[in-house]
């Protein structure tokens, strides 16, 4: 079990979830989508890292699994991801609150400006504006796809 619940994962179809940033997945991340403006963020209800029997009301939610659409067609899959204002700080909380923190973020204009891993190597981004932080997403695990069309336009 990772530190944000989340147990890599494959169902045997192909589906692979990375939940440990190497330093091969480092580069192809960087190469990838470091430096891509997010055109799109949708946060699930519920969380592959759902106690199944002991679900977190809305409000108290810190816990998320979500798509990050970023604009050269690439989207993430997050699981298991916690949201950070600062890197010191405590999780934000609460799915509207979250879904308010970055649906502002993604009007004005936000960026995947930087890649990191926690201490135990899970995947750390970081959404800035003008080069500054903004949002630390430290995410459980990821799959990268490529899109088509963005959720709101379907």
């Amino acid at each position: 079990m990772r530190a944000n619940g989340v147990e890599p994962e494959d169902d045997g179809e192909g589906f692979e979830m990375n939940s440990r940033l190497t330093d091969e997945l480092y580069e192809q991340l960087e190469e990838e989508v470091l430096g891509e403006k997010v055109v799109g963020l949708a946060l699930w209800e519920e969380s592959l890292a759902d106690d199944e029997g002991n679900l977190p009301e809305a409000d108290e939610r810190q816990v998320f699994d979500l798509d990050l659409y970023l604009e050269n067609n690439i989207y993430f899959e997050l699981y298991g991801a916690l949201f950070f204002a600062d890197l010191d700080g405590e999780p934000l909380q609460g799915l509207d609150w979250i879904g308010t923190i970055v649906a502002e973020l993604t009007d004005k204009g936000v960026w995947l400006d930087d890649i990191a891993a926690t201490e135990e190597d899970e995947l750390v981004l970081i959404l800035s504006q003008d080069h500054q932080p903004k949002l630390y997403l430290s995410v459980g695990g990821w799959t990268l796809n490529e899109w088509d069309t963005l959720p709101d336009e379907e």
